[in-house]
């Protein structure tokens, strides 16, 4: 271990260093600032010959070193105070050196301490090259210092990140002095900042001004604390600074404190104030959560939400990743590629309970027909096996991962981490050599992974390689062996096997490669590992209505709300075809949240945009229902109580329904039908075999449209036919659905409640009672139209019941056209009196007949024998 007087260029193990120019040290008084000079640490120092200057700063931690010069005219009597101790030092030596030791201090409490360094005399010089601190510490910011940048150990959150909640209203506020260029300010009272974060400390940066409050209230979990932001005008200050807190999810509010004022903003008026954030400070590993977002799909209730990060090549699909914060945000305007993060928000279950979650933005600009190719277009949708592990990179190292290669063509074009940008563009490439030179490509993960597949797309293709692990560097574990026999350069293929162990290094080390216009490289254009999903997923689109005026979709119901969806006027892609023309799509939230609109499926501009529904499959969820305290479960005999409240594992697994829907027409039944519950659990025993046989419920089917007889001048017949291997009853509607009726037995007709299933059945025809109606233009009178209403319902799992066609039997309104000579018919005289003419078209015709010729001759006969 080094000390005092030592020469230490770099810092050592459980060390790390400040370089003299970090801005969280204040200098006061007439320091010289030195760039360039070869010897000191990042080629920068600073130093001082006047008394009383001063250097300043906070650190966190527990031992402290200060790098400076041994020179022989710098003081012998330096002084440094620490938490109001003094110590003083030499940096006197007639042998000059660079990057010494000249001041150790050990031991020191956990937690925050001040330091200040001092020149007492004014004849010699005092330097500071660089300060070393623990590796787990920092150097701090004083409170109201402007902070432009995170400092070492922390990252930022933009105020605009969609990870943060704003309550009440606000406006965002755009100046290039902010951070990132915009900040939200309040407009009302009851205005809220509301976030999440894991970790162990937290910044505020905001807005300095004359118009906020100097006791803005923060609570830290349930603890309250106020900060100033009143002073004079300075952008991006550090406001509030909390260290210490456990390395756990901690919940964070900032408010408007009391004021009888007016709250906003006036440029001409101090005295109407507001709150304004810029942005949030937290440790360089930690993680800001939406109030609202959990990490863990087992967690997810309805308006929850689960972070997603998506990667995909322009006009293609790509893959996906869930519950890990990857990258920023995909934009809420997409592009045709895509690279990102967003959030899937949970908005329902379906009646097996399964989850149902939409993406809280469109998350790439795409064609229906790529999304159909892919397989998520249809009605069931694409199951998702795999997730990607690594997020598109912008350099060689990101908060998930890094990556590097034993060799580059280049540092400028055809870098390592080129194959993992997300791009099928650009590459890396390694330099050319035999063979049979090794070449290694590596993925590096902050935290240990399991993978079980992973996808190359080579532009110069390995013959041989392995697919190795480790958790330590030094051990590796072969996963894959790859051999091909023929090159694949240009192709991209995928390689799956065995493995549930987690590791923290992959690297793919090829060992023999394939020849390219006579040189051997190695190169991918992308290059992914996967983890298998422990959960079934299943992507698809949403559903949009087939017309204007049908709101019974998943976007009328659910989409809502700009702010939490996302809209900026661009439309989604469903999976809803229109009813007008069955070769479109309907496309929801062009032009605004509820527009309907609907285009062609091979286009991708304007507005057409994906946004996916993310189906979470319930696992062996079993069901029972809380009727009062009484907890009971379904049986082909009627309702059956298996205990009471609480229940317990084994009334799940023991007695627990697999299906709801089978119940649900029986709930009716129940004692405290105003306050039922059901209750849903997954246990931990899981039975070897379960099989469950089910009769649907009874299902009631109505036109959404009306059957026109307008152009009708006689209806002889209507007829249903179809398949009645159970119930089937119709009733019909002439006034669009307002009222329905069934003709009765003894020839009346009586009217019908569709709504009610059982009246439905009792009252409505059978498809031969239909078919025996001969009055149809009595019963359809002047208006002219018919709806039909249908009743189906099966007596057992092997029934079949359902309806074919409906034929029709009318005589139509005629009307008559000038037929055309040569087109439709020929004519000729046979003599003065008689008319010859030949059809040429098949149809009814009048032949209108004049009188009187010039010779006076008058038509009496007109016949249709040959010419």
């Amino acid at each position: 271990m080094a000390t005092i007087g030592d020469q230490l260029a770099v810092p050592e193990a459980g060390w790390k260093r400040y370089d003299n120019t970090y801005p969280s040290i204040a200098y006061n008084g007439t320091w010289a600032k030195r760039t360039g000079y070869a010897g000191s640490y990042e080629l920068t120092d600073t130093y001082t010959s006047t008394a009383g200057d001063t250097a300043t700063f906070d650190f966190v931690g527990t031992k402290i070193r200060i790098i400076s010069f041994f020179w022989n005219n710098f003081t012998a009597d330096a002084k440094i105070t620490i938490d109001g101790v003094a110590h003083t030092f030499s940096e006197r030596s007639a042998s000059n050196t660079s990057q010494v030791i000249v001041f150790e201090k050990m031991g020191l409490s956990e937690g925050k301490h001040r330091v200040e360094l001092k020149l007492y005399s004014g004849t010699d010089y005092l330097g500071i090259d660089s300060i070393d601190i623990d590796d787990t510490g920092s150097i701090e910011f004083p409170i109201g210092v402007q902070l432009t940048a995170p400092a070492q150990g922390w990252k930022r959150y933009d105020d605009g990140d969609p990870s943060i909640k704003y309550l009440g209203t606000f406006v965002r506020e755009s100046n290039q002095s902010f951070y990132g260029g915009a900040s939200n300010y309040a407009t009302s009272a009851d205005f809220k900042i509301k976030f999440n974060f894991i970790g162990t400390r937290i910044r505020i940066i905001g807005n300095m001004y004359q118009n906020k409050f100097p006791n803005v209230p923060i609570t830290i979990d349930g603890v309250t604390e106020t900060f100033s932001q009143y002073g004079d005008l300075k952008f991006q200050a550090l406001q509030y600074e909390k260290i210490g807190l456990e390395n756990k999810m901690h919940t964070v509010e900032i408010t408007v404190p009391s004021y009888a004022g007016r709250i906003g903003f006036d440029p001409n008026n101090v005295n109407v104030k507001n709150i304004q954030i810029d942005a949030v400070d937290i440790d360089a590993n930690g993680r800001i959560l939406h109030p609202d977002e959990v990490v863990d799909v087992k967690d997810l209730t309805v308006g929850k939400r689960i972070r997603l990060n998506y990667l995909a090549p322009a006009g293609a699909f790509g893959t996906i990743s869930i519950g890990k914060e990857m990258s920023g945000f995909l934009p809420n305007a997409s592009g045709t590629s895509a690279n990102g993060d967003g959030y899937f928000i949970m908005y329902g279950t379906n009646h097996k309970g399964d989850k149902l979650l939409m993406a809280d933005r469109n998350i790439q600009i795409i064609s229906w027909d790529a999304l159909n190719t892919a397989g998520i277009a249809s009605g069931s949708g694409l199951s998702i096996k795999s997730l990607h592990t690594i997020p598109g990179l912008s350099g060689y190292s990101s908060a998930v991962c890094n990556v590097s290669a034993s060799t580059e063509y280049d540092t400028a074009s055809y870098q390592a981490w080129k194959a993992f940008d997300g791009s099928e563009t650009t590459y890396w490439t390694s330099t050319a050599a035999t063979e049979r030179t090794e070449e290694m490509l590596k993925i590096e993960y902050s935290t240990p992974t399991i993978i079980t597949s992973y996808d190359l797309y080579a532009i110069y293709s390995p013959k041989k390689w392995v697919f190795e692990a480790s958790n330590d560097g030094t051990s590796w574990d072969i996963l894959h062996n790859g051999n091909e026999v023929s090159s694949w350069h240009g192709l991209k293929k995928t390689f799956s096997f065995n493995n549930d162990k987690a590791y923290t290094q992959y690297r793919i080390r090829v060992s023999e490669r394939f020849v390219w216009n006579g040189h051997y490289y190695v190169g991918f254009y992308t290059a992914q590992l996967f983890t298998s999903s422990d959960i079934e997923i299943t992507l698809r689109l949403p559903t949009g209505g087939v017309n204007a005026s049908d709101k019974d979709n998943e976007w009328d119901k659910y989409i809502t709300d700009d702010q939490i969806w996302n809209n900026v006027n661009h439309g989604s892609w469903t999976s809803t075809t229109d009813q007008s023309n069955s070769k479109t799509r309907v496309i929801r939230g062009y032009n605004g949240l509820t527009n309907w609109t609907s285009g062609s499926t091979d286009l991708t501009t304007p507005g057409r945009g994906f946004r996916p529904v993310l189906l979470i499959e319930s696992i062996n969820n079993r069901f029972l229902v809380q009727d009062g305290s009484d907890v009971k479960t379904y049986t082909s005999s009627g309702w059956e109580t298996v205990g009471t409240t609480p229940p317990t594992d084994d009334m799940f697994l023991n007695k627990g329904m697999l299906d709801l829907s089978a119940c649900a027409p029986y709930l009716k039944d129940l004692k405290d039908t105003s306050n039922l519950k059901i209750l849903v659990s997954k246990p931990k025993k899981e039975p070897t075999v379960a099989h469950l046989t089910g009769v649907p419920v009874p299902r009631i089917v109505k036109m959404k449209n009306d059957t026109s007889f307008l152009g009708v001048a006689k209806i002889n017949s209507l007829t249903l036919s179809g398949t009645e291997k159970g119930v089937l009853r119709v009733a019909i509607s002439t006034d669009s659905g307002t009222t329905w009726e069934a003709k009765q037995k003894n020839g009346s007709w009586t009217t019908v409640d569709v709504t009610n299933p059982i009246d439905f059945k009792v009252k409505a025809m059978t498809i031969d009672d239909f078919n025996g109606i001969s009055e149809w233009d009595e019963k359809i009178g002047q208006a002219r139209n018919l709806r039909c209403a249908f009743y189906f319902e099966q007596s057992s799992s092997t029934d079949e019941t359902c309806l074919d066609s409906l034929t029709m039997n009318v005589d139509l309104l005629d009307s008559w056209d000038m037929s055309m000579p040569g087109v439709d018919y020929k004519y000729g005289y046979n003599r003065n009196t008689n008319l010859r003419v030949l059809l040429l078209s098949d149809g009814d015709y009048k032949i209108n007949v004049g009188t009187g010729g010039s010779n006076g001759s008058t038509i009496t006969e007109v016949d249709g024998g040959t010419f």
